[in-house]
């Protein structure tokens, strides 16, 4: 569940789900999308050292190669959606339209044939398909024998919709799927998608592409390379699935106006505000079935209202007229006094401004005659807020919520928070999340940030939007385009994070020579005079490190550039010592202005691995004016215009830990729990060995605003049971038998898919006849402080 604690971002990037569905979505196979016939030359390059004269780089240029690409066909289906035409809880001789959307993933146009029925499993009887290739704005019915469509460019798709109407009789909780296309295993996994057309006698029931005619427009001439493809996809839903409106608020800072004067107190920022109800549930969440909007009761107003608030930000007052959206639905504006403390659905409000002490602004929609339909987008939500009561160098944090109800739902409140893409305060896995409102006042450093100000945050509940006003004589250094960043505690500990690359097959507790990595911070001029004489250096001596980072190993060398300048410092465990070039200095810095500079570290060798110690390597870097000409920056009472930045190398971020128990031959009971040491006479004929790799993303955590932090994303974990020292699937001592083999049904992986080579999840004596290889693809970010595991088990033979 959604919590304001920190801790709560140690999750996952949702991956992407059927809507509506309780099967994994299959994989695309994607074929190379460089159209066909295109000519591709390649010349390489190489740099390689000779062993005489070491650290000298050579370089190699080969041939010219020239190769014609091939026409290679393509296709995927993805359940889109499963809609109830009526709305509310999905009941009896209800009728609902599953859509599927068929994909050219080829490299060239193709027709898709478009089977005349598809398969129906539970209580449900299909009606006539329909299909659309105008993105589903209008649909042409599909003959009972199938049809091939018209040219579909590479990329381009379809839109298949499968009306079924609900049995009368259908208990609840009954399953009711349907399946499209006809291919193979017809599981719903990566094998359904984009397999050679085999022919199998189901060509009617089949999804396949159809080779365009020479000289069809934008066809290469010729048949696909790879053959005709064929594909499959299920989508199911529960009889008396749960209606739900998913409704997402999102927000924007449009602009900033700093006035002529020198005063932050005059300054006006500009919001502007929209509404989403989603037609799809989202990604990872099941039982759910995608509903209109209704409302709530807002004090003051009425019933069965709409609410969108806004908190003013502290700091600041409501100026301007605010604006509400006139189409495609009207809106009303509405103003509270009442206390933050008093949570937006529970405070007063009136559509009469009051004189002064507005603490929220607000709009409402009268939906007791019609409902936000699933699948609209409301905008045109603008306020405008002014720094009245700043003074000094301050952030101005908010965040929207949005208040009401599901159409058919009952009275259990619908809300949502801005920063983020997902709807009804949802988790990003697709969980729900807390339905609990908030006060509506942000805090970055509990709610994170919505850093790139366009709804892309992560995390439990919404994300502030932030912006910072400065003072005279402020200067502001940061991660890449976030000069602005704030840390945990303030704007002098924001920081960058970054891996260096990791040798394969290199152990927990060793050493490496990582290479060196490369940063690119900014430094802006918030104020309105301008700035001269800015240093760069790196310096350690006010810099304590905090958890999770230390400073970085003796002789680490740190390399600042800037406009053709560039200087070298190297650590000697106590700071960063000059070593080589010039001082870099910013001679002027005009009001507004921003320039970037870039910062390489380099660690030296022997330099531990952060998975093994848990630490990043922190170096802080500092932009000041040097009042007293000591090359360093003092203490602010001395030098007040500076800010610092951290440039932090991690060498590896994601934790690998495995261990393994033993079971008895019942499969349940457990003889000895899990251990990196399992006992050899433990080990017996017929016991089980499961095995658990559990993985963790060691980096520091999303704090603060504006940070640049490290997902492990595309993770794949590979488990081979054949090569370097795995022996779990070899026969070691040569009987003829392996020496464990596959548990069928019993790989567990808490996100992604599972591949099991050489062919499928089987059991058997032989590495042909088991499963030699397994392959866990998460498809999620692994955020930092998140952790999951992948689980398989073995037979002792």
């Amino acid at each position: 569940m959604k919590t304001q604690t920190r801790w709560s971002y140690c999750k996952f990037l949702a991956v992407t789900l059927l809507v509506g569905s309780f099967l994994p979505l299959a994989s695309r196979a994607l074929a190379d999308g460089t159209t066909a016939g295109t000519t591709i030359s390649n010349t390489a390059t190489a740099t390689y050292e000779d062993p005489n004269a070491p650290g000298t780089i050579i370089n190699a240029t080969s041939n010219t190669v020239t190769v014609t690409v091939a026409e290679v066909a393509g296709v995927t289906a993805t359940p889109l959606a499963i809609n109830d035409l009526n709305g509310g809880t999905v009941l009896p001789n209800d009728i609902l339209n599953y859509d599927f959307r068929l994909t050219n993933v080829g490299n060239d146009p193709t027709g898709l044939f478009i089977p005349g029925s598809a398969t129906v499993t539970g209580p449900g009887t299909p009606g006539a398909l329909q299909f659309s290739i105008n993105g589903g704005t209008s649909f042409s019915p599909v003959p009972a024998g199938g049809v091939t469509t018209a040219s579909i460019p590479a990329g381009g798709s379809v839109i298949v919709r499968v009306p079924v109407t609900i049995s009368g009789l259908a208990s609840s909780g009954a399953t009711v799927a349907v399946r499209l296309g006809d291919t193979g295993l017809n599981d719903n996994s990566a094998a359904t998608q984009n397999q050679p057309d085999a022919p199998d006698g189901s060509l009617a029931t089949e999804i396949r592409t159809v080779d365009n005619v020479n000289g069809t427009a934008n066809e290469a001439a010729g048949v696909p390379s790879n053959g005709e493809r064929e594909t499959s996809a299920t989508q199911q839903v529960l009889v008396g699935a749960q209606p739900q409106a998913f409704a997402a608020i999102l927000k924007t800072r449009s602009a900033y106006s700093d006035s002529s004067t020198p005063l932050l107190s005059d300054d006006v920022l500009t919001y502007n505000l929209s509404l989403r109800v989603d037609s799809t549930a989202p990604a990872g969440s099941t039982g759910l079935a995608p509903a209109n909007l209704v409302g709530t009761t807002v004090n003051g107003i009425g019933t069965n209202r709409v609410l969108v608030s806004d908190a003013i930000p502290t700091g600041t007052v409501l100026t301007g007229t605010p604006t509400a959206p006139t189409t495609p639905i009207a809106w009303t504006v509405v103003y509270t006094t009442d206390p933050t403390t008093v949570t937006a659905n529970n405070a007063t409000w009136t559509t009469t401004r009051p004189t002064s002490g507005i603490t929220r602004v607000g709009f409402v929609y009268d939906a007791s005659t019609t409902p936000i339909t699933a699948g609209t987008t409301v905008t045109g939500f603008t306020f405008q807020v002014v720094t009245t009561n700043v003074t000094a160098t301050t952030t101005i944090a908010n965040l929207a919520q949005v208040f009401g109800q599901t159409a058919g739902g009952g009275t259990t409140l619908v809300y949502d928070e801005s920063g983020d893409q997902t709807p009804s305060n949802f988790n990003d896995d697709g969980t729900v999340g807390s339905n609990t409102p908030t006060n509506g006042v942000a805090n970055p450093a509990v709610d994170g940030v919505d850093s790139n100000n366009n709804n892309t945050g992560t995390g439990p509940g919404g994300e502030a939007t932030v912006f910072t006003v400065a003072a005279a004589g402020t200067i502001l250094n940061g991660p890449n385009g976030q000069p602005a960043a704030v840390g945990p505690t303030n704007n002098n500990d924001d920081f960058t994070n970054r891996s260096s690359a990791i040798p394969a097959n290199t152990a927990p507790g060793s050493t490496i020579d990582p290479n060196a990595v490369t940063f690119l911070n900014t430094i802006n001029n918030p104020t309105t005079g301008t700035l001269s004489n800015i240093l760069l250096v790196p310096d350690a001596a006010n810099f304590t490190p905090g958890a999770g980072e230390v400073l970085p190993p003796l002789n680490t060398t740190v390399t600042l550039s800037y406009g053709g300048q560039t200087a070298v410092y190297t650590y000697n465990g106590t700071n960063f010592i000059f070593t080589s070039g010039s001082t870099i200095v910013i001679p002027t810095l005009t009001a507004g202005t921003s320039v970037n500079y870039s910062v390489v570290v380099d660690l030296p060798a022997n330099t531990a691995l952060s998975t093994t110690t848990g630490n990043g390597f922190s170096v802080p870097i500092y932009a000041f004016q040097d009042v007293n000409g000591n090359g360093r920056p003092d203490l602010v009472a001395t030098e007040p215009t500076q800010n610092r930045s951290i440039a932090r190398v991690y060498t590896g971020f994601l934790r690998m830990v495995k261990d393994a128990r033993i079971l008895e031959t019942d499969g349940t009971t457990v003889v000895e729990n899990y251990t990196q040491t399992p006992t050899p006479a433990n080990l017996r004929v017929g016991r089980f060995i499961e095995y658990r790799i559990t993985y963790t993303n060691i980096s520091i955590a999303p704090v603060g605003a504006g940070n640049v932090t490290l997902n492990a994303g595309n993770v794949v974990i590979t488990e081979d049971g054949t090569i370097g020292t795995n022996t779990w699937a070899r026969d070691n001592d040569t009987n003829g038998v392996i020496d464990t083999s596959n548990v069928v049904g019993s790989t567990t992986a808490q996100f992604g898919t599972i591949a099991y080579a050489p062919s499928g999840d089987q059991s058997g004596t032989t590495q042909p006849t088991d499963v030699t290889r397994y392959t866990n693809t998460l498809g999620v970010a692994v955020q930092p402080g998140a952790s999951g595991t992948f689980i398989f088990r073995r037979r002792i033979n």
